[in-house]
């Protein structure tokens, strides 16, 4: 029965995380909607990882029309940085996988006013706590 069950537990780990995420939508702009799968925050420190999805409007010139970021965030300063990336050919990250990259991992500070820095704001002030 052990065996059984740890390799459920196995199996349920290798389904992608974006077919069973809890996508929660932040915003929509002229571009696009954003949204954020709430049961991928995790916080460490003064740093919260998340992953976020972006769906455009229209099809992109390199035939995506999503996708989904795993980031990290540092509350101390609300700089950002991407850790991977996955490109998708359909909405909410379905469909074929297009391309999964490694970013730079350059800290990024997005402007006051921005809906970047709101986000990351309204993170740290809801989930960091120091």
């Amino acid at each position: 029965m052990k065996f059984i069950i740890i390799l459920i537990l196995f199996l349920t780990n290798l389904i992608p995380k974006a077919s069973n995420a809890d996508w929660i939508m932040l915003f929509s702009i002229n571009e696009g909607d954003l949204f954020i799968d709430s049961s991928s925050i995790i916080r460490k420190k003064n740093r919260i990882f998340y992953s976020q999805l972006v769906n455009y409007k229209k099809k992109k010139a390199n035939g995506i029309f999503s996708l989904i970021s795993y980031s990290e965030l540092d509350c101390t300063n609300l700089k950002i940085r991407d850790l991977n990336y996955e490109l998708f050919e359909y909405e909410m990250g379905r469909g074929k996988n297009i391309y999964r990259g490694k970013p730079n991992k350059k800290w990024k500070k997005y402007s006051e006013g921005t809906s970047a820095n709101l986000v990351n704001k309204l993170l740290c002030d809801r989930v960091y706590r120091p």
